[in-house]
């Protein structure tokens, strides 16, 4: 019998995750979602910023020649439903600030960004910071950025029991607006960076992260190219598979959300159909053969309607990624040089 290391690892993890997710979902706004979401055109979902946001900038520190800034503004995003917007003004201020960590040499940005979106439940970019950044910075020759997502890191609202818990829940209406907040702040995010002169700006993300990077493949204006790391779009599958979506998925159950009804919930919301706009052979995917979470079938089904752009399978599965990422920094790197030259 073959031993699955990271299935196993991820079957653990999920379980562990019992551990934080002690609280339920206090609300059911399943009619809510139905009333203001469902049907809606892409525009309106996911409206584009109308300008570049006003950033504060201000120095965090410096390692030899390298420069790490730490970047603010005011989340252009608007909530569609009226009586969660009261809830998100009063309940979730901190959300409304959004924040970014950039790294570019202190002689001033260079000529390519890669920017980061980070996985759920991610505290702050300290790990990214210290591990995978400075490694893109250096074998790919970019300049890096990595912002927060709502309700994690200084976005995270008080009384919260650990970052990300008011992202996926089965708050059905705040989970959609978590994910249309997280694309329009990364939207302005680009184009500020664009402001700022930089010729080639990819973006990459894990897990969340990286789904959040495949939404905005489908959404003009476009960055140059995506790497998303283990992740797809059918948040079905991701629900009624993902160990650590368990929460999510009892509470759906304690407010009379069968299967049938969730399934016919999140086709409807319609992510996993969205057609891209980038070219194939300006993505990158990598996906994990083990991953219990965001599940190889899901990928390979979306892979296969969106005409199949490259994709590094690595062994292991979501948890123990960290082993494939001089692989994967060394793919990024050719599909960079790849769009870089003449």
């Amino acid at each position: 019998m073959v031993v699955k290391i990271g299935w196993l690892v991820d079957g653990v993890a999920g379980y562990a995750s019992r551990f934080l997710h002690v609280r339920s979902a206090e609300y059911d706004t399943s009619a809510d979602l139905e009333r203001h979401y469902i049907g809606l055109p892409q525009e309106q979902l996911f409206p584009a910023p109308e300008r570049p946001p006003l950033v504060l900038r201000r120095p965090v520190y410096s390692l030899g020649d390298r420069v790490v800034e730490s970047l603010s503004f005011a989340s252009e995003h608007v909530c569609l439903c009226p009586k969660y917007r009261i809830r998100h003004d009063r309940d979730y201020a901190a959300n409304h600030t959004v924040y970014a960590r950039w790294m570019h040499p202190r002689s001033g940005p260079r000529r390519h960004l890669i920017l980061y979106v980070h996985g759920w439940l991610e505290p702050g970019p300290w790990i990214e910071e210290t591990t995978l950044l400075p490694k893109m910075y250096r074998e790919l020759d970019v300049d890096c950025a990595h912002i927060q997502l709502p309700f994690h890191g200084k976005r995270t609202p008080r009384g919260s029991l650990f970052h990300g818990e008011h992202y996926f829940t089965a708050d059905l209406v705040r989970s959609l607006e978590a994910i249309r907040q997280s694309i329009i702040d990364v939207r302005s995010m680009l184009l500020w960076f664009r402001s700022q002169g930089y010729e080639q700006i990819g973006v990459t993300g894990l897990s969340l992260g990286g789904s959040l990077t495949m939404l905005l493949a489908c959404l003009s204006p476009l960055p140059d190219y995506i790497v998303p790391m283990i992740s797809h779009l059918d948040l079905l599958d991701a629900v009624e598979n993902a160990p650590i979506l368990w929460r999510m998925r009892t509470d759906l159950e304690r407010f009379g959300i069968g299967p049938e009804r969730r399934a016919e919930i999140f086709q409807s919301i319609g992510l996993s159909s969205l057609p891209p706009a980038l070219s194939p052979e300006r993505q990158l995917w990598v996906a994990a053969r083990e991953d219990r979470y965001l599940s190889a079938h899901a990928v390979e089904r979306q892979w296969e309607a969106w005409q199949r752009p490259p994709i590094l399978w690595i062994g292991g599965g979501h948890m123990t990624f960290p082993v494939a990422v001089g692989r994967i920094i060394r793919r990024m790197g050719e599909l960079k040089q790849g769009l870089t030259l003449p």
